[in-house]
């Protein structure tokens, strides 16, 4: 966290997503980079909303002295964990990142959505089902497709997605809650950067960190991995649907594993294998008897 005072009034303020953990503070975040990616800011002004989102501050009530605007610049140089840069050959590019441990909007509107703390020694308690993580990558992958495109279309996203992971239970007697938009934008990053932590997780690299692609929450199509998994004897498709998200992804793990001795088994190269999974030689070596030295022979 960073400490500092402005205009007599102390802040504490976090350097890294991890330290993100006031509510309405993840919300103007999450809401702030949902308006630069959906261009309706460009990187100077989304910068300024990082900081203005952090700090909690009220604009168009604030007047802004020399000495404030002098010390709202500075923090935007500091506060970059929401984006990084790459300077390529062809140019430079910001990529906006989120990346989280644990759900922090465990309940939305006074409806419980799904579970997913992560403790201090890296112990997860979720449960988040294989069902609910298929439903909402694909929803994600729509939402993120047209973002630049149609803003307003992308919106519609939001109201399925909060259906999918904050499910009202049967026989709910309550009025039914106000959700603010800005609520559900929120919601949608919060279950992106949950994703994006779990597809970092080394556990799930057969799945998640496939040759020559770029790695994308969902490695198979959602919906194809619940019916591959069933005709690899997983169960049927409601008990598949129902297993916990972690051993959802283990079993995918599982699958290729086994993929890849079957294919030894019959014979074929360490080299073919990784082209028909589409995987780097390095990841099918790791799970087959054959050495590197082996391989180059082949």
């Amino acid at each position: 966290m960073i400490t500092l005072t402005i205009q007599d009034k102390k802040y504490s303020i976090p350097s890294k997503w991890d330290e993100v953990t006031d509510r309405n503070m993840f919300v103007r975040l999450c809401n702030a980079i949902f308006r630069y990616e959906s261009g309706q800011t460009d990187f100077d002004q989304f910068k300024l909303e990082i900081v203005i989102a952090v700090l909690n501050l009220n604009i168009s009530r604030t007047e802004i002295s020399d000495v404030l605007g002098c010390n709202l610049y500075t923090l935007t140089k500091v506060l970059t964990f929401p984006y990084r840069i790459e300077e390529t050959a062809k140019g430079i590019y910001v990529y906006t990142e989120i990346c989280l441990n644990n759900n922090l909007l465990p309940e939305i509107g006074g409806i419980k959505g799904y579970k997913y703390e992560t403790s201090s020694t890296g112990i997860i308690d979720a449960d988040l089902t294989a069902s609910q993580y298929s439903e909402a990558v694909d929803l994600l992958n729509f939402f993120t497709t047209l973002l630049r495109s149609d803003p307003e279309g992308a919106l519609t996203i939001l109201a399925p997605m909060f259906a999918t992971l904050y499910p009202i239970k049967p026989h709910y007697t309550k009025k039914m809650p106000t959700v603010t938009k800005e609520e559900k934008v929120a919601m949608l990053y919060n279950f992106r950067g949950i994703l994006e932590s779990i597809r970092k997780d080394p556990d799930y690299d057969l799945i998640f960190r496939k040759a020559g692609h770029k790695s994308e929450p969902s490695p198979t199509g959602s919906q194809s991995a619940i019916f591959s998994l069933t005709k690899a004897g997983f169960g049927d498709v409601e008990t598949v649907g129902r297993m916990g998200i972690h051993s959802f992804l283990s079993a995918m793990v599982q699958q290729t594993v086994d993929s890849i001795h079957t294919l030894q088994g019959s014979g074929m190269k360490p080299g073919k294998i990784a082209e028909k999974l589409n995987l780097t030689l390095d990841q099918v070596l790791q799970f087959t008897t054959i050495t590197d030295s082996d391989s180059d022979n082949d």
